[in-house]
Order: structure tokens, then sequence, then C-alpha cells
């Protein structure tokens, strides 16, 4: 009874403990469902927190693009500022050196008005017809000098209107001291004025007074100007004269800056003429001369140079054609009509000083830094751009220079470029006579011409040239004769002949009977090509020398008509060269004038 009891209460207490089970896992699923609903509530402060993050980030966007334009208004308002700042320094400064200006050099404009006044036409004939009195022409002079006393054009204006008095001892002493202040400007003004009022000897004294004055290797550019006067000889002949005595002087003094070498093939120097011609010469096409090209070898080269050599006087002579079509002296060139003697004279009288110059340059930057609001850059820009070239010195061998070969480049007229070449000439010519003497040295006494191994020489003399056909002639009987020697050459090989019949004969003999199948057959075609080969040695031989003799028959036809032609070509070349090389005596005819004078 005890027995079974004891399994009952085993099973209560098994009951028990489920039970005990079962409510530990009801809490338990209680506070799972406690967590549960704290984790949605913490994923719902997660998403508020991701939504106010979201919200927080469009905020710093918003405020980084508010640095952001705020630091470019910063930016700009700091650059304008800059630029106002400038503005505001450029303003005040201009205004300064405006009253500098009118403080230092507003005399100097009366002063040129007076003398521009003096020097007219219409003063001196007012002048001589009383029409102005003489007295007041005087003090009118003697106030610009006492107000300029370091202007050069103050005393010179002074020594005009003594002149228009006859007061000679006062006009030589205004003179010398307008000489003593600037020399080389007087002197051209004195020049210019002498030669307004008619008095062209003493214009033409004054004019060498100026040359003299000059530095050849830094010409200004009122030079140009001058220039243009004096070749239309508004100036006089005598003032021409000295002008092209003085630029032959300064041309044969060998400037450094004239003596610009280069290195040219076959020639170890020469001047900057020589490049110039050089660079005009013909140059010999691909195309041309095709044969005699193929038949002479290294000597191409050679003959190729030489001829574009030769071709120098006739293409200069073209050039200076098309550009003085009226000759070398322009007998036909009609005189000026003084237009250019006014530019100058204009010219020399509105011309800064050099502390005029310094600070009218330094008003110009000012003026437009105004004008650009104050941008230093564009500023730069605009004073790059606007930087004239009337100011930059010239040589005078590059004044020759481009004034004969580069017009576009140097403004002068058609009288002054023929001025140029006139005293560029020597030089020129004999720059030209160089380079044809170096196509005489460069052509060779003979050309090698070879064809299908066979050479012969053709000598340059015109006086020794041998007949085309004799050589034609020759070249074709060595073919012929080469020919009949690789015929003589075919002759049946015995030894061949002899090795194909004994392993043939052996082949059929001894192995064919003993072999079967396929081996049998191809011993057989082994026998039968062996048989045949030595029939085909035997035979042949007349054919092989007819195939020998129909090559070279092809060979003399090509090479005869190639050496044909390569003589005929080698005869237009020299030809052509001679008539090219004789284009230096056109070429010096055609400056004979210049030797004359």
């Amino acid at each position: 009874m005890e027995d079974d009891l004891e399994p009952d209460s085993a099973l209560d207490r098994l009951s028990e403990r489920i039970e005990g089970v079962e409510k530990g896992q009801g809490r338990h699923e209680e506070k799972l469902d406690g967590f549960r609903e704290a984790l949605h509530g913490v994923e719902a402060d997660v998403v508020k927190l991701g939504s106010e993050v979201s919200n927080v980030r469009q905020e710093i966007a918003g405020l980084e693009s508010a640095v952001t334009d705020t630091r470019q208004t910063l930016d700009t308002f700091i650059e304008q500022y800059g630029r106002d700042r400038e503005v505001s320094k450029a303003e005040a400064a201009l205004a300064r050196l405006t009253t500098e200006w009118h403080a230092n050099f507003a005399q100097r404009k009366q002063t040129r008005a007076l003398a521009r006044g003096l020097v007219h036409t219409l003063t001196a004939q007012a002048v001589y017809r009383k029409v102005v009195n003489t007295a007041t022409v005087r003090a009118c002079s003697e106030e610009r000098l006492l107000l300029e006393p370091t202007y050069w054009l103050a005393p010179a204006a002074m020594a005009v209107a003594a002149k228009f008095r006859n007061e000679q001892e006062q006009a030589e002493r205004a003179r010398a001291h307008a000489c003593a202040l600037d020399a080389a400007k007087a002197s051209l003004f004195f020049s210019l004025t002498c030669s307004r009022l008619g008095d062209e000897t003493e214009a033409a004294a004054w004019m060498d007074l100026y040359l003299q004055s000059l530095d050849p290797d830094e010409l200004g550019q009122d030079f140009l100007v001058v220039l243009d006067a004096i070749a239309s000889k508004e100036l006089g002949e005598k003032a021409l004269g000295y002008t092209q005595q003085a630029m032959a002087r300064w041309n044969r003094s060998g400037s450094p800056s004239s003596t610009n070498t280069y290195t040219s093939p076959g020639m170890s120097g020469g001047t900057h003429l020589e490049s110039r011609l050089l660079n005009l010469r013909n140059r010999l096409a691909q195309n041309r001369y095709a044969a005699l090209r193929k038949t002479c070898g290294d000597q191409w080269e050679v003959l190729q140079g030489a001829w574009e050599l030769s071709t120098v006087p006739d293409k200069t002579m073209t050039h200076l054609e098309y550009m003085f079509p009226d000759g070398f002296d322009g007998a036909h060139t009609p005189l000026g009509n003084g237009g250019h003697l006014e530019s100058a004279l204009e010219r020399l009288i509105d011309q800064l000083e050099p502390d005029e110059a310094d600070m009218r340059e330094r008003m110009r930057r000012l003026e437009r830094i105004i004008e650009h609001g104050g941008d230093l850059v564009a500023v730069d820009r605009a004073n790059e751009s606007s930087m004239s070239l009337d100011s930059a010195p010239v040589a005078l061998m590059t004044l020759l220079d481009q004034a004969v070969f580069e017009p576009d480049e140097v403004r002068l007229s058609q009288p002054a470029r023929r001025m140029a070449l006139q005293a560029i000439w020597p030089n020129l010519e004999e720059a030209a006579q160089r380079l044809v003497a170096a196509s005489r040295d460069r052509l060779p006494r003979q050309i090698t011409l070879s064809v299908a191994g066979w050479d012969c020489s053709v000598p340059t003399d015109p006086q020794l040239m041998v007949q085309p056909g004799q050589l034609v002639d020759e070249l074709a009987t060595y073919i012929e004769q080469q020919t009949q020697v690789r015929s003589d050459a075919v002759v049946r090989r015995w030894p061949r002949v002899m090795a194909a019949l004994v392993i043939g004969t052996f082949t059929l003999a001894l192995v064919v009977p003993f072999v079967d199948g396929m081996a049998r057959w191809l011993f057989a075609l082994l026998t039968i090509v062996l048989f045949t080969g030595a029939g085909w040695e035997f035979w042949s031989v007349p054919f092989r020398r007819r195939h020998v003799r129909d090559q070279g028959a092809r060979l003399r036809h090509e090479a005869v008509a190639t050496m044909d032609k390569a003589l005929r070509q080698c005869e237009d070349l020299l030809e052509d060269w001679h008539d090219a090389v004789e284009q230096l005596d056109l070429l010096t005819q055609w400056g004979e004038s210049q030797k004359r004078d």
C-alpha cells in the first residue's frame, strides 16, 4: 500500500514543479512583454532621434550655405574695397600729378604752339609782308626762353625769330644754346625749318650735323619719318646725298648687330643677308630629275645644293623687281609734296621730353586704374596691349633688312625703302656673289652615273660634254657582253645527270622489286622524277640560254632608257645651272646706277 502511495506523491511533486515552472514561465512572459513594450518605446525614440538628426543636418547644411554666401559676399566686399581703395589712391595721385604737370610743363605747350607757328610758311610771309611786327615775334620768343630756359625748343624758336629780324649774331647764340641742350633734336629742327623756309643748303648742313649725332645701332622711330622726307627729296639733293653717305658709312662700320651669322650646308658661315638670299632660293622638287637622282647616287645631294644656290641671283632679281618696279634708282618716282617734312616737323615739336614722358606714362597708368575700376590685372593687360613701338630703337642693319625684305614690318615709303636698298646694295651684291661662288665650288667636275652595274663619268663643263648616244651604246654593249657571258655559262651539268641516272637505276633495279604496297609506288615515282630530271638537264640548255638572253634584252632596254633619260636630265640640270649662274651679271647690271653714282 505504501508502495502505491510513493509514486502518487512523486507524481504530485512533479505536478507541483511543473505548475511552478508554468507560473515562472508566465512571470517571464510578462517580463518579456514588458521588455517588448520597452523596446517599442526605444525604437520610437530612435526614429524620433533620427528625424531630429536629419533636421539638424538640414540646418547645418543651410548654415554652411549661409556661411559660404557670407564668405563670398565678404570676399567680394574685400575685393571691391581693395579696388575702390586703388581707385581712390589713383585719383589722388592723378590729381597730384596733374597739378605737377601743369606747374612744370604747362609752359612747354605754349612753347610748342609758338614754335609751330614760327615755322609755318604763312608766318614767314606775314613777317616779310609786315603783317606781323618783328618786335612782337622777338618778344614772344624771348619770353618763351625766359620761362623755359632748359627746354631746347625755346632757344630754337628764338633762333627762328632772330632770323626773321636778320639778327645773325643772336640767331647763332640761340642755335648754340639749343644744341647745347639737345644737339640731335635741335639740328633736326633747324634742318627741317630751313628746308620749309626754302634754304636747302643750310638744311643739308644741319642734316649732316643731325646724322653725325645719331647712333646707328639705336635709331629712334623719328628717324623713319625723317628718312621718308629725305628720300622724297623734300629736304633737297644735298641732304639726300649727306644721308646716303652717312648710311653707307654706318653700313661699312659693321656694327655688332649686323653680323648675325648662320650655318648653311656646305658653308662655314655668312652674313644675315646671305641667310635672307638663301630663303629666296628655289627649291628642287622631289619628282624633278628623278632618273638622274636615281643613277648618280650620293652625288645627288651635292648637285641639288649647287643647283639651289645657283638660283639665288634670279630669285633675288625677281624679288627686287617686284618690290621696286620703278627700278634701282627710281628715276620715275615723283618728288614729295612736303607731307613727310610736315609730319617730321610736327612729330619733333610734339615729342615729349624724358621727364614729360615719364610723368605722362605714370598719369596714363593711373587713368587706366580708374577706368578699369581698380582691377590691376586688367590694367597690366591694357598696358601690355597699348605699348607702342614708337619708343623702341631700331638698328640700322635691321631697318635696311626689313625695308628691303619685310616692308610690312617697317613703316617706310617706297622712296625710303629704295634708299635702304641703295645703302645695302654693296653687301647684298657681295652676298649673292659669295653664294654663287659656293655653288661653283660645290658643283663637281664630273658626275658619275651608275646603271645595271656599269659606271660612266659625265663632265659638268659644257665644252667637255660627251654625246649621250655614245654612252648609251657603250652601256648597251656592256649589257650584251654580260648577257653573252651568262648565256655561255649555261651548260649541261654532267655530274647532276650522272648522279640522277645512277640513283634512278639503283632504285629501279634493287629497291622497287623488293617492296610492296605504297612503298613500291613511292620509289617508282622517285625513279621517274630522277630520270625526268636527268632528261631535262640534258635537253633544256637551249631553253635556258634563250631565257638568259631574253632577260638580258629586257635589262638592256630598261638600262638604256634609264641612262638616256638620266643623261638628258643631267644636261638639262647643268644647262639650268649655267643659266642661273649667269643671272648674277643681270643682278649686278640692275644695280649699276649705284656704282656710277
